[in-house]
Protein backbone atom coordinates (compact mmCIF):
# COMPACT_ATOMS: atom_id res chain seq x y z
CA UNK A 1 0.00 0.00 0.00
CA UNK A 2 0.91 3.10 -0.73
CA UNK A 3 2.32 5.22 2.40
CA UNK A 4 1.00 8.22 1.41
CA UNK A 5 -2.39 6.96 1.45
CA UNK A 6 -1.71 5.12 4.71
CA UNK A 7 -1.07 8.12 6.58
CA UNK A 8 -3.47 10.55 4.68
CA UNK A 9 -0.74 13.08 4.33
CA UNK A 10 1.08 14.78 1.28
CA UNK A 11 4.80 14.06 1.40
CA UNK A 12 6.84 16.71 0.31
CA UNK A 13 10.74 15.63 -0.70
CA UNK A 14 12.30 18.87 -1.22
CA UNK A 15 15.45 19.22 1.04
CA UNK A 16 16.09 22.94 2.42
CA UNK A 17 19.62 22.66 3.60
CA UNK A 18 20.14 25.19 6.62
CA UNK A 19 23.02 27.78 6.00
CA UNK A 20 25.58 28.55 8.63
CA UNK A 21 26.30 32.22 9.51
CA UNK A 22 27.63 33.64 6.34
CA UNK A 23 29.50 36.46 4.86
CA UNK A 24 30.52 38.11 1.83
CA UNK A 25 33.46 38.27 0.14
CA UNK A 26 35.31 40.04 -2.21
CA UNK A 27 37.35 38.91 -5.04
CA UNK A 28 40.57 40.66 -5.12
CA UNK A 29 43.11 38.79 -7.57
CA UNK A 30 42.87 35.61 -9.52
CA UNK A 31 45.45 33.33 -11.35
CA UNK A 32 44.17 31.34 -14.78
CA UNK A 33 45.53 27.83 -15.68
CA UNK A 34 44.88 24.96 -17.97
CA UNK A 35 43.81 26.51 -20.92
CA UNK A 36 46.17 23.94 -23.34
CA UNK A 37 44.01 20.87 -21.89
CA UNK A 38 41.00 22.47 -21.95
CA UNK A 39 40.42 22.28 -18.03
CA UNK A 40 40.10 25.54 -16.88
CA UNK A 41 41.01 26.68 -13.35
CA UNK A 42 42.14 29.56 -11.29
CA UNK A 43 43.43 30.15 -7.88
CA UNK A 44 40.89 32.97 -6.75
CA UNK A 45 42.53 35.27 -3.98
CA UNK A 46 39.40 36.85 -1.61
CA UNK A 47 40.14 39.73 0.57
CA UNK A 48 39.58 38.72 4.33
CA UNK A 49 35.93 40.32 5.18
CA UNK A 50 35.68 42.51 8.25
CA UNK A 51 35.68 41.01 11.76
CA UNK A 52 34.27 42.19 14.98
CA UNK A 53 35.67 42.17 18.25
CA UNK A 54 33.20 39.47 19.83
CA UNK A 55 34.45 37.22 16.51
CA UNK A 56 37.65 37.58 17.32
CA UNK A 57 37.44 36.52 21.20
CA UNK A 58 34.45 34.07 20.20
CA UNK A 59 37.20 32.71 16.67
CA UNK A 60 33.59 32.85 14.84
CA UNK A 61 33.43 33.80 11.25
CA UNK A 62 36.62 34.12 9.63
CA UNK A 63 38.57 35.29 12.56
CA UNK A 64 40.47 32.11 12.78
CA UNK A 65 40.61 29.50 9.93
CA UNK A 66 43.75 27.15 8.70
CA UNK A 67 44.31 25.94 5.06
CA UNK A 68 42.53 22.19 5.23
CA UNK A 69 39.17 24.01 6.59
CA UNK A 70 36.47 24.32 4.23
CA UNK A 71 34.75 27.47 2.47
CA UNK A 72 31.04 26.88 1.35
CA UNK A 73 30.42 28.70 -1.73
CA UNK A 74 26.59 29.46 -1.81
CA UNK A 75 25.89 29.92 -5.76
CA UNK A 76 23.59 32.74 -7.39
CA UNK A 77 20.56 30.21 -7.76
CA UNK A 78 20.86 27.00 -5.81
CA UNK A 79 20.25 26.90 -1.86
CA UNK A 80 23.16 24.34 -2.11
CA UNK A 81 26.37 25.66 -1.21
CA UNK A 82 29.46 23.97 -2.95
CA UNK A 83 32.67 22.92 -0.27
CA UNK A 84 36.43 24.26 -1.06
CA UNK A 85 39.63 23.08 0.84
CA UNK A 86 41.30 26.71 1.98
CA UNK A 87 44.71 27.31 0.92
CA UNK A 88 45.35 29.42 3.37
CA UNK A 89 44.75 30.65 6.65
CA UNK A 90 43.89 33.71 8.50
CA UNK A 91 47.90 34.41 9.15
CA UNK A 92 48.23 34.87 5.11
CA UNK A 93 45.89 37.83 5.19
CA UNK A 94 43.47 36.47 2.71
CA UNK A 95 40.84 33.62 1.72
CA UNK A 96 42.39 31.66 -0.98
CA UNK A 97 40.85 28.55 -3.01
CA UNK A 98 41.57 26.93 -6.34
CA UNK A 99 39.22 25.95 -8.85
CA UNK A 100 38.28 23.82 -11.78
CA UNK A 101 35.25 24.07 -13.66
CA UNK A 102 32.99 21.14 -14.11
CA UNK A 103 30.68 20.74 -17.13
CA UNK A 104 27.69 21.95 -15.88
CA UNK A 105 28.78 23.09 -13.01
CA UNK A 106 26.67 25.80 -11.06
CA UNK A 107 29.05 26.67 -8.48
CA UNK A 108 32.10 26.28 -9.88
CA UNK A 109 30.95 27.93 -13.24
CA UNK A 110 30.11 31.04 -11.56
CA UNK A 111 33.59 30.93 -9.53
CA UNK A 112 35.83 30.74 -12.90
CA UNK A 113 33.89 33.47 -14.20
CA UNK A 114 34.48 36.05 -11.42
CA UNK A 115 36.16 39.38 -12.12
CA UNK A 116 38.36 41.06 -9.26
CA UNK A 117 35.75 43.13 -7.51
CA UNK A 118 33.55 40.49 -7.74
CA UNK A 119 31.44 39.45 -4.99
CA UNK A 120 30.40 35.65 -3.51
CA UNK A 121 28.37 35.06 -0.53
CA UNK A 122 30.12 32.26 1.72
CA UNK A 123 30.62 30.10 4.88
CA UNK A 124 32.98 28.52 6.61
CA UNK A 125 32.98 25.02 8.02
CA UNK A 126 36.08 23.91 10.92
CA UNK A 127 37.55 20.66 9.25
CA UNK A 128 40.65 19.79 12.08
CA UNK A 129 40.93 16.36 10.64
CA UNK A 130 42.97 17.93 7.85
CA UNK A 131 45.15 20.41 9.26
CA UNK A 132 48.70 19.93 9.29
CA UNK A 133 49.29 20.31 12.88
CA UNK A 134 52.33 21.86 15.16
CA UNK A 135 54.11 18.80 15.20
CA UNK A 136 57.89 18.36 13.47
CA UNK A 137 57.22 14.26 11.86
CA UNK A 138 57.74 14.91 8.27
CA UNK A 139 54.60 15.21 6.09
CA UNK A 140 54.57 13.46 3.10
CA UNK A 141 51.56 15.69 0.66
CA UNK A 142 50.07 13.77 -2.17
CA UNK A 143 47.92 15.68 -4.24
CA UNK A 144 46.49 16.31 -8.00
CA UNK A 145 45.23 19.24 -9.92
CA UNK A 146 43.06 21.54 -7.91
CA UNK A 147 43.46 18.85 -5.07
CA UNK A 148 46.85 20.81 -4.41
CA UNK A 149 45.45 23.90 -3.22
CA UNK A 150 45.46 22.78 0.68
CA UNK A 151 48.83 21.24 0.69
CA UNK A 152 50.15 24.46 -1.18
CA UNK A 153 49.03 26.49 2.11
CA UNK A 154 50.35 24.14 4.34
CA UNK A 155 54.22 24.46 2.66
CA UNK A 156 53.20 28.48 2.93
CA UNK A 157 52.84 28.10 6.71
CA UNK A 158 55.56 26.41 7.00
CA UNK A 159 57.71 28.51 8.65
CA UNK A 160 59.78 26.26 11.14
CA UNK A 161 61.16 24.27 8.15
CA UNK A 162 59.24 21.15 9.01
CA UNK A 163 60.53 18.88 6.31
CA UNK A 164 57.25 18.10 3.83
CA UNK A 165 57.42 16.03 0.56
CA UNK A 166 55.29 17.23 -2.06
CA UNK A 167 54.15 14.86 -4.61
CA UNK A 168 52.32 17.04 -7.34
CA UNK A 169 50.12 15.10 -10.37
CA UNK A 170 49.15 17.62 -13.45
CA UNK A 171 48.03 17.35 -16.84
CA UNK A 172 50.53 19.64 -18.85
CA UNK A 173 53.39 21.73 -17.12
CA UNK A 174 52.90 24.60 -19.48
CA UNK A 175 49.28 24.91 -18.54
CA UNK A 176 48.26 23.38 -15.40
CA UNK A 177 50.97 23.53 -13.13
CA UNK A 178 49.47 25.20 -10.59
CA UNK A 179 51.71 27.21 -7.78
CA UNK A 180 54.35 26.46 -9.46
CA UNK A 181 56.13 29.90 -8.86
CA UNK A 182 55.90 29.60 -5.15
CA UNK A 183 56.75 26.29 -5.07
CA UNK A 184 60.40 27.08 -6.24
CA UNK A 185 60.38 29.78 -3.69
CA UNK A 186 59.33 27.86 -0.69
CA UNK A 187 62.02 25.21 -1.81
CA UNK A 188 64.28 28.01 -1.57
CA UNK A 189 63.09 29.06 1.73
CA UNK A 190 63.01 25.81 2.84
CA UNK A 191 59.51 25.38 3.29
CA UNK A 192 59.74 22.53 1.03
CA UNK A 193 62.17 19.90 1.28
CA UNK A 194 61.46 18.11 -2.25
CA UNK A 195 59.29 18.14 -5.05
CA UNK A 196 58.08 15.61 -7.17
CA UNK A 197 55.92 16.09 -10.43
CA UNK A 198 54.30 13.89 -12.34
CA UNK A 199 52.93 14.49 -15.69
CA UNK A 200 50.04 12.42 -17.51
CA UNK A 201 49.92 14.16 -20.51
CA UNK A 202 52.57 13.40 -22.92
CA UNK A 203 54.53 10.62 -24.44
CA UNK A 204 55.38 9.08 -21.34
CA UNK A 205 51.86 9.60 -18.90
CA UNK A 206 53.30 9.78 -15.09
CA UNK A 207 50.93 9.61 -12.26
CA UNK A 208 51.36 10.64 -8.80
CA UNK A 209 51.54 7.19 -7.86
CA UNK A 210 54.26 6.44 -10.11
CA UNK A 211 56.22 9.21 -8.45
CA UNK A 212 55.64 7.51 -5.14
CA UNK A 213 57.06 4.41 -6.30
CA UNK A 214 60.11 6.27 -7.82
CA UNK A 215 61.01 7.47 -4.59
CA UNK A 216 60.26 4.32 -2.15
CA UNK A 217 63.21 4.57 -0.09
CA UNK A 218 62.48 8.52 0.44
CA UNK A 219 59.07 7.83 1.36
CA UNK A 220 59.69 4.40 3.65
CA UNK A 221 62.45 6.04 5.33
CA UNK A 222 60.22 9.66 6.17
CA UNK A 223 57.58 6.56 7.24
CA UNK A 224 60.20 4.85 9.98
CA UNK A 225 60.13 8.89 11.35
CA UNK A 226 56.44 8.65 11.73
CA UNK A 227 55.46 10.42 8.87
CA UNK A 228 52.06 11.87 8.17
CA UNK A 229 50.95 11.21 4.41
CA UNK A 230 48.23 13.53 3.29
CA UNK A 231 46.60 13.21 -0.10
CA UNK A 232 44.02 15.64 -1.83
CA UNK A 233 42.49 15.21 -5.27
CA UNK A 234 40.06 12.41 -6.93
CA UNK A 235 38.74 8.93 -5.63
CA UNK A 236 40.70 7.17 -8.21
CA UNK A 237 43.92 8.89 -7.47
CA UNK A 238 43.79 8.34 -3.83
CA UNK A 239 43.00 4.64 -4.75
CA UNK A 240 46.39 4.72 -6.90
CA UNK A 241 48.20 6.24 -3.98
CA UNK A 242 46.90 3.71 -1.34
CA UNK A 243 48.32 0.82 -3.88
CA UNK A 244 51.41 2.33 -4.07
CA UNK A 245 52.20 2.80 -0.10
CA UNK A 246 51.11 -0.65 0.05
CA UNK A 247 53.55 -1.77 -1.86
CA UNK A 248 56.49 0.80 -0.58
CA UNK A 249 55.54 -0.62 2.61
CA UNK A 250 55.93 -4.36 2.32
CA UNK A 251 58.81 -3.90 -0.06
CA UNK A 252 60.42 -2.12 2.95
CA UNK A 253 59.33 -4.66 5.28
CA UNK A 254 56.82 -1.82 7.39
CA UNK A 255 53.91 -2.86 8.22
CA UNK A 256 50.88 -1.24 7.65
CA UNK A 257 50.07 -0.46 11.08
CA UNK A 258 52.63 2.56 10.72
CA UNK A 259 51.00 4.60 8.03
CA UNK A 260 49.27 7.68 9.39
CA UNK A 261 47.43 8.84 5.46
CA UNK A 262 44.91 11.32 6.17
CA UNK A 263 42.40 12.58 2.87
CA UNK A 264 40.56 14.74 1.63
CA UNK A 265 39.01 14.39 -1.87
CA UNK A 266 37.19 16.38 -4.25
CA UNK A 267 35.83 16.20 -7.52
CA UNK A 268 39.14 16.33 -9.66
CA UNK A 269 41.11 14.66 -12.23
CA UNK A 270 44.42 14.82 -13.90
Amino acid sequence: MNGERVLTLSLELAHQPAIPYGFTLDLISRRDYGAEVQVPMAILRFALPRVTLWQRLTGRGMARFEAGDLLGVLPEGSPVPRLYSLASGASDGFIEIVVRKHPGGLTSGQLVALKPGARVRAFLRRNPRFHAGQDRVPLILIGAGTGVGPLAGFIRANARRRPMYLFFGIRNRDSDFLYGEELAIWQTEGRLARLFTAVSRGARPHYVQDALRAEAALVADAIRQGARIMVCGGRDMAQGVARALEDILASSGLAPAVLKAEGRYVEDVY
